[in-house]
């Protein structure tokens, strides 16, 4: 009910006051569920209530919110592009929305779904009337607890894009693969989540352009991540090489040695190695 994204805000215009007016940022894994309010008040937008004052922070007061003022809000915004990384097509409101769909991973109770949904409402139908137009319905409005609904609606030349695409452009990958016959790639779990658009698809997607063969590392593969070969990765493999915690996996001394020897009997029967080679 508290939580907001203030801090996102106040990096934002740091960077503003540096300098910087090309921005690139993710978004997602929020704990915050109030729309991006806070981002906001941190840029200099103010919500106020019928009497005139600042609604409290978080998602507790949206429904309280009367008035819009911008007055504060710097001029140089006007120069910034925006560049949203997400890859949720969540809406704002309703139930495949902020509130219902990512509210219980941060204690949203069951019965508490409606009433909270409804004060992301009000806070969408003020914002129209400030800004003339309704962003509520746009794929990843929702996502980050509204904060792309925050992004759309009040700031300039912000647009939301697949997050793997923005990042691919962002380290130039493609100059790196083009020439490429064997391209690497992979995350600590592929599963049916990887195939929708998560990076080693995205890398996947690249290397093919180019007729490369794609070869995925895991930490752990799950049943469904065949699922990631119909995306272009040729073969996948788990690096784990016996049964241990997962505590135990992580550590970066037994991650590395993991990596490298699964690494190491991939290409063994790429290269053509016998057995003593």
């Amino acid at each position: 009910m508290e939580s907001e994204t203030y801090g996102v805000g106040e990096m934002i215009l740091d960077a503003v006051k540096r300098g910087c007016r090309e921005f690139i940022i993710g978004i997602g894994g929020s704990a915050t569920s109030e729309g991006g309010t806070g981002m906001l008040r941190a840029l200099g937008y103010e919500f106020l209530d019928e009497q005139g004052r600042p609604i409290r922070e978080g998602l507790q007061d949206l429904d309280k919110i009367a008035q819009i003022c911008a007055a504060h809000v710097p001029e140089e915004l006007k120069e910034c592009h925006f560049q949203i990384a997400c890859d949720v097509t969540n809406p704002l409101c309703g139930e495949n929305g902020a509130v219902y769909v990512f509210g219980p991973q941060k204690g949203v109770k069951e019965a508490e779904k409606q009433p909270l949904d409804e004060k992301m409402r009000h806070y969408a139908q003020k914002t129209q009337e400030f800004t003339g137009r309704d962003c509520s319905l746009c794929e990843g409005a929702g996502a980050a607890g509204g904060l792309g609904f925050a992004f759309l609606s009040y700031l300039p030349n912000a647009e939301l894009k697949s997050g793997i695409d923005i990042v691919l452009r962002a380290i130039r990958l493609e100059d790196e693969v083009k020439d490429a016959d064997i391209v690497i790639t992979g995350e600590g779990r592929l599963d049916f989540q990887t195939a929708m658009g998560k990076v080693p698809v995205g890398v996947a997607r690249l290397a093919k352009k180019y007729g490369a063969q794609v070869i995925a590392f895991a930490g752990g593969v799950t049943d469904d991540a065949v699922e990631c070969n119909k995306k272009g990765i040729d073969a996948f493999f788990p690096i784990v090489r016996g049964v241990t915690t997962l505590d135990e996996a992580m550590m970066p001394e037994n991650a590395r040695k993991n990596m490298e020897l699964a690494a190491e009997q991939v290409f063994r029967l790429l290269a053509g190695k016998s057995g003593g080679e």
